[in-house]
């Protein structure tokens, strides 16, 4: 996974800006590294099948039995090729989904999903780490921003404490998320059919659906996180 780094850029006085970004290593590791491995993985692969079709339980033995017949010069550069791009497209996946930081002592700009949000400073509750994700809470202690960062939690923590920024050792409101159970009196038919909708969207894999359901879930006065396949929600709660 890429890890991040973060640099301060000198201003008129004293270093003011401040960059949480891919490192060149982490960017070499991601599209260099990630290539070579889909390259190998598909030089194996014939190699790997062969050796487990004489397997008697083989699930799916036409389709293992196939592959495994792909030995022409031509058949495995085929294979290597779509191992190749394979890991291109996750290489490009991981740098996209990565959350990208610039911090200014008025604004965080957040760098994700192809997008770029601009946060001030004075509508930020609280931003702390919640596993590999960076969170930041705004004033109703609604998710502004979450997303998978792998720079150490120490190295944030100065980041953002150096800008002013409410830096938090872990969620403020933890203790109040309770797990999603359909059809519990403590939430109104709004936010269930809601939670419903974006567990169907988080089974068929759809990202965008369900992080638009999470906004609409906030919309309706709560907040909502993901932890081991189950949903957790809480009310809002103001400053």
């Amino acid at each position: 996974m890429p890890s991040d780094r973060f640099e301060k850029r000198p201003g008129a006085a004293e270093p003011r800006t401040t960059d949480l970004r891919h490192s060149k290593g982490d960017l070499w590791v991601l599209l260099a590294g990630l290539p070579a491995a889909g390259l190998l993985i598909g030089l194996a692969v014939p190699r790997l099948a062969r050796w487990a079709s004489d397997s008697p339980v083989l699930p799916w033995r036409d389709a293992v039995a196939f592959v495994g017949g792909l030995d022409a010069p031509w058949q495995t550069g085929v294979v290597m090729a779509a191992g190749l791009v394979v890991g291109l497209v996750l290489a490009f996946v991981a740098m996209a989904e990565a959350m990208r930081l610039r911090l200014t002592d008025e604004e965080v700009r957040v760098e994700q999903h192809d997008s770029t949000l601009v946060l001030r400073r004075a509508d930020i509750a609280a931003v702390f780490r919640d596993g590999k994700h960076l969170v930041v809470l705004g004033r109703d202690s609604a998710e502004l921003a979450r997303g998978e960062h792998q720079a150490p939690a120490a190295a944030l923590a100065e980041a953002f404490r150096a800008h002013g920024y409410p830096w938090r050792d872990a969620d403020p409101h933890a203790a109040l998320f309770r797990r999603w159970i359909p059809g519990t009196p403590d939430l109104p038919a709004e936010a269930h059919a809601l939670l419903k909708a974006r567990e169907a969207a988080l089974k068929r894999d759809a990202p965008r659906d369900a992080r638009d359901l999470a906004e609409a879930v906030r919309e309706a006065g709560f907040a909502v996180r993901d932890e081991k396949g189950e949903q957790y929600v809480r009310p809002l709660v103001g400053e």
